[in-house]
């Protein structure tokens, strides 16, 4: 009789994805685990931490369906755990993490020639500007020969404020994405957007001391509000590069712009790089660095090598982090392929801040490397290891000691 039970629900489970097939459902996935040691992260005045590491992994699923009506469709993508899509997951003993974390999850429609997607999207622009964000937006792309245009309205906040939401005063904004193939295979973007902040009032919950109707002392919230700092204003970036045009180099120079109260600075900021790189033979492939930040503005997290921007597990700093007057940046990269399942990369950077106060940055440098290897189609091992010496003005010891990283991380793709 079990056997038939068995058998039954077999059956009944085959079924049933059977239909889920014939729905459109696609499941794919990855799942990473890894092993992260620090040395010298923490600081305080005339100490620091030493060594720090820890374990972390996380398990992504992405799901993918597809409507009856060609074309219309729904894209999402879960973490089992609870931390941001670009933070680490890092083991706690037996801690017990029961919650999911949404990485994005949007529908999306054709409409004649344009493509229409509305939820929290993904989308990606340039590692320098806008990278690996999630925003609330609807989007429409429309793609025809060599041009592709996409505008968008998102919001940033919903109100903050029970003052603002009684008044409906949101912070939205509104932009366009264009990009063209040129005639010699050069491809050119620009990014436009401005923020629209309506909100009026900042609000906070303190604590306050009452007196009830007997005359006992008791604790009570109470909401204060304080004018709100306006957010409004324009950014936009241009990015031209090389890629796939069959060039006997390779290039890349973007440049980027934030207006003064987008980035909650006096002055309006910039930034900008320009990058060449040239395969001198099948296996190894050269390139250098040149860029500059201003008054405030802070390169995306993504943009960088392994201490100074690149990756938040081994990350110090971001290109731009703690230079509001500005900074200078140069570095070479080299990329040699040994096979075709390994590849290393040698990064040397070289950063001069603008700081001119006692205790402020001064000068830094990278000197940091990565090995990667492909196990096989769906399994990679990285190994990723970093120095980074900072100059200190006026200053010496401790803020001047090294920050010291690694990291190995396995990666599967199921």
């Amino acid at each position: 009789m079990k056997k038939v039970l068995v058998a039954g629900s077999a059956l009944m489970l085959a079924g049933s994805l059977a239909a889920q097939a014939d729905a459109g459902v696609n499941i794919s996935g990855d799942a990473r685990v890894s092993y992260v040691g620090t040395k010298d992260y923490d600081r305080n005045a005339g100490d620091a931490n030493g060594y720090n590491d820890y374990f972390e992994s996380r398990v992504g699923l992405n799901f993918e369906g597809t409507a009856p009506t060609k074309g219309v469709g729904a894209k999402a993508r879960l973490y089992f755990d609870g931390y941001g899509f670009e933070d680490d997951a890092p083991w706690n003993g037996q801690e017990s993490r029961t919650d999911l974390s949404v990485d994005y999850a949007y529908l999306t429609a054709p409409l004649g020639d344009w493509t229409i997607k509305a939820g929290r999207v993904n989308p990606d622009y340039s590692r320098f500007f806008s990278w690996n964000i999630r925003p609330t937006r609807v989007v429409a792309n429309y793609k025809q020969g060599n041009i592709d245009i996409t505008p968008f309205i998102g919001v940033r906040a919903e109100v903050s404020s029970d003052k603002d939401a009684w008044d409906d005063n949101d912070y939205k904004e509104y932009g366009l994405v264009a990009g063209v193939k040129l005639e010699n295979g050069w491809n050119l973007k620009a990014y436009g957007r401005y923020d629209d902040d309506r909100r009026k009032w900042n609000q906070v919950t303190i604590d306050t001391v009452g007196v009830d109707a007997k005359g006992a002392l008791q604790l009570a919230e109470i909401d204060i509000y304080a004018p709100h700092s306006d957010r409004s204003g324009f950014l936009g970036d241009i990015f031209l590069n090389n890629d796939g045009a069959g060039c006997d180099f390779g290039f890349h120079a973007e440049f980027a712009y934030k207006a003064a109260d987008v980035q909650g600075t006096k002055d309006d900021g910039m930034g900008g790089y320009v990058m060449l790189s040239k395969q001198m033979s099948s296996q190894f492939t050269p390139a250098v660095l040149a860029g500059m930040t201003k008054d405030g503005y802070v390169a995306d997290n993504d943009f960088g090598f392994v201490m100074v921007g690149g990756d938040t597990s081994t990350q110090v700093l971001r290109v731009g982090d703690l230079a509001p007057e500005g900074l200078w940046f140069g570095a070479f990269v080299a990329n040699y392929k040994t096979s075709d399942r390994l590849t290393l990369t040698g990064n040397f950077l070289y950063v001069d801040f603008d700081n001119s106060a006692a205790g402020t940055l001064d000068g830094a440098i990278e000197v940091s490397g990565v090995i990667d290897y492909a196990v096989n189609e769906s399994t990679s091992l990285t190994y990723k290891a970093g120095y980074l010496t900072p100059s200190v003005n006026g200053g010496s010891g401790v803020d001047e000691d090294a920050y010291i990283a690694h990291v190995l991380r396995l990666n599967v793709k199921f």
